[in-house]
């Protein structure tokens, strides 16, 4: 019920802004926010403690009120971030962000709540903002994770445009040329590559291609032009190339 709901909210949210010239995700602007609020408040109680600040005390407990907040817009965007670039799909640094999120967001509404009853100088809050301190870390490290893994290693690769393409749309569901949504299907081996033709009706249409058995999202022309497609698709079959050096259990573990 709530990931139709989410998935209903961006098939509204994001037409709509890219209406506007914005065709980016909405979690990666805001995820800042509580980062930087939570790891604040964590400093400003140290400096409190140590410097024998108590005035500090009552800046750290509104930087945390601050990262509630935020909290809640950022889990809300990456919520259907998830649901508009990914699916849906339950990719591992996926299920750790939600594994973290939902309980940091829940520790700082608590956190909120006993500064509000008990005052900025309440001892609990500590160690609510050293536990927020790491989970907004540990986040920040699956969401390079999810963004950063399947970078090629192929520094000085021609093919500037056809990687950045692949890095940008391809990589998180496809590093080194496999399929963390569906491990069996590697497109290393995928007769998708046949031909640039076949290659681009399937991205354009994977659900028609593979029979109405696949969720890798539409890429529209105007996501991905025919020139962009040219370009990934060249780039694609000179990166396997270079997997194909290597020994596949080699490659994964890059």
């Amino acid at each position: 019920m709530i990931l139709e709901t989410l998935k209903d909210m961006s098939h509204f949210i994001y037409p709509l802004l890219e209406s506007f010239g914005y065709k980016h995700p909405l979690h990666p602007v805001l995820v800042h926010l509580p980062i930087g609020m939570n790891l604040g408040a964590l400093l400003l109680c140290l400096i409190a403690i140590v410097f024998r600040k108590p005035e500090f005390r009552r800046s750290a407990y509104h930087a945390l009120v601050l990262a509630g907040l935020f909290s809640l817009v950022a889990l809300t965007m990456g919520l259907l971030d998830w649901q508009h670039y990914f699916n849906g799909s339950l990719l591992q640094p996926i299920k750790m962000k939600l594994f973290i999120a939902l309980p940091y967001t829940l520790l700082m509404l608590i956190g909120i709540f006993i500064g509000f009853r008990q005052g900025p100088e309440a001892k609990a809050l500590l160690p609510i903002y050293f536990i927020g301190a790491i989970c907004v870390m540990s986040l920040g490290f699956f969401g390079g994770e999810l963004t950063f893994t399947g970078r090629s290693p192929a520094a000085s690769n021609p093919r500037d445009e056809g990687q950045s393409l692949f890095e940008a749309n391809c990589s998180s569901c496809h590093p080194s040329g496999g399929n963390r949504i569906v491990p069996s299907k590697p497109i290393r081996s995928s007769r998708q590559l046949e031909s640039l033709a076949t290659f681009t009706n399937h991205v354009r249409n994977p659900s028609a291609a593979a029979e109405g058995q696949s969720i890798m999202p539409a890429f529209t022309p105007e996501t991905l032009s025919d020139t962009d497609m040219a370009k990934l698709y060249d780039y694609i079959q000179h990166y396997l190339s270079l997997l194909d050096c290597v020994p596949s259990g080699d490659a994964e573990g890059h």
